[in-house]
């Protein structure tokens, strides 16, 4: 019996809420005094996630571009306004950073016109980016004239070379290698070059990077210019472009470490003369 009396008033409650009608007001019958006994745990799951969405903003489904990330734009004015304004602050960059300044990059073709301008920032972002590497690596445009195809400084293959590239990145110690130009690899900012050379009767080949920020300097020893009947004793100019044959006959390769030592000795000679005259004029 008390199961059924205590049965009776909650279905009296659910049909008031079908129904729609509000059992505050109707304080005189039974089921107002049983609604009050009730605490909010008794409160249908459907109504109480109808109230939560009632108390929160509702969010607009549009989508705002902002600094590279979607964020949603609320419906509600305030919100609004705290959005757009939490967005238009500038990020607080360090004022100790050091921001290397990059100069203009200028070509060595002579004659061509350059590429037009990109019409939006979206366009033409690699050529931009090609064009500052180059110039920060290579900002006096000597290296880029001495590989580029088309500069009248390029240095033909089987000229002897001398690089000299950084052991660190702190850049304190530097390691050189000297050798004969047998291949280059022109690739934009990717340019590359092979040198070969004999170490202890070995053949030792090193390619290096153009734009390589641990690329010190490329002196030339020697350029391979001499004609077919040029009896001068300088090295013969090449017909090919890739030198990979001379890895199967180092031979020709044997008289190239006098032509360096030769090199060698005059830098020294030229670097005693000048510290003479250093020491006379104190």
């Amino acid at each position: 019996m008390s199961a059924q009396r205590s049965s009776k008033p909650l279905t009296a409650l659910f049909k008031s809420l079908r129904l729609g009608a509000n059992p505050s007001t109707t304080s005189a019958s039974p089921i107002a005094s049983s609604s009050r006994c009730f605490s909010s745990s008794h409160i249908p799951r459907a109504a109480s996630k109808a109230a939560v969405a009632a108390k929160t903003p509702q969010r607009c489904k549009s989508t705002l571009h902002c600094r590279g990330m979607l964020v949603h734009t609320p419906a509600d004015p305030i919100l609004r306004t705290l959005c757009s304004a939490s967005t238009a602050a500038t990020y607080p960059f360090s004022s100790a950073a050091l921001i290397p300044e990059v100069p203009e990059f200028i070509s060595t073709k002579q004659g061509v016109k350059p590429p037009p301008q990109a019409k939006s920032v979206l366009s033409g972002v690699m050529p931009r980016v090609h064009s500052e590497l180059r110039a920060r690596y290579d900002p006096g445009n000597r290296l880029t004239k001495l590989f580029d195809r088309h500069s009248r400084e390029r240095i033909p293959p089987g000229s002897v070379l001398i690089v000299e590239s950084w052991t660190s990145p702190l850049k304190t110690n530097f390691s050189s290698f000297s050798g004969v130009l047998i291949a280059v690899r022109r690739r934009g900012v990717s340019t590359s070059f092979v040198l070969r050379n004999l170490v202890q009767k070995l053949g030792v080949e090193m390619r290096f990077n153009l734009y390589s920020p641990l690329l010190k300097d490329v002196r030339v020893i020697q350029k391979a210019e001499a004609g077919k009947n040029d009896k001068s004793g300088k090295l013969r100019r090449t017909r090919r472009a890739k030198l990979y044959y001379l890895r199967n006959d180092d031979r020709r390769l044997a008289g190239i470490g006098n032509v360096i030592k030769q090199q060698r000795l005059l830098e020294e000679k030229r670097a005693q003369e000048i510290s003479k005259r250093r020491g006379g004029r104190r």
